[in-house]
């Protein structure tokens, strides 16, 4: 959220921390697990270790929760005459491998695969495409969740990896 060249890192921190932990708890609220924080992303599994039919719905419900908790923030540090910042979130659907990963000497429980990748792509896809929450979703998280969401159809994109276009959706709502 913030440039460490900047500001004091005690600041840093205590912004980080704050930014983290508010966005944490909405994806636990909406029955997703933490895999990891990536500086100041958020890395999070819906349906998994648990199978939920209703993963894809959560997670969007959880990125909106996000979004709301970020505008509360960006008002507390406007008020504290913090810098604001921009947050982007992508979500995608499919298969993935999840469960302690890793090496010999490090593993953890995470998921992995081409559905993870996809997943960081439609986050990235926040820079190309003007949107009013800041939230991208793939074609696949649409249709496993199309009944209770509301969306606006971005069109394709070509994402790093891929030869074939995916169609992407802005999550407006549920």
């Amino acid at each position: 959220p913030t440039s460490t060249g900047r500001h004091p890192p005690q600041e840093v921190d205590h912004i980080l921390r704050e930014y983290l932990t508010t966005m944490a708890d909405k994806v636990l609220a909406n029955q997703g697990s933490l895999d990891k924080f990536i500086g100041d992303a958020v890395m999070a599994i819906f349906g998994a270790p648990v199978p939920d039919p209703r993963h894809a719905e959560k997670a969007c419900r959880a990125a909106l929760a996000m979004i709301e908790e970020l505008d509360k923030l960006q008002a507390k540090w406007a008020a504290e005459d913090r810098e604001p910042f921009r947050m982007g979130i992508g979500i995608n659907t499919g298969e993935m491998v999840v469960g302690n990963l890793g090496s010999e000497q490090l593993f953890d429980y995470t998921v992995v695969g081409d559905g993870v990748n996809v997943g960081a792509r439609m986050e990235s896809l926040n820079k190309e495409f003007q949107t009013r929450h800041a939230i991208i979703i793939s074609g696949s998280t649409y249709l496993a969740a199309q009944d209770a969401l509301d969306v606006r159809r971005l069109g394709e994109a070509t994402v790093k990896g891929k030869t074939v276009p995916v169609v992407v959706y802005e999550l407006l709502g549920i």
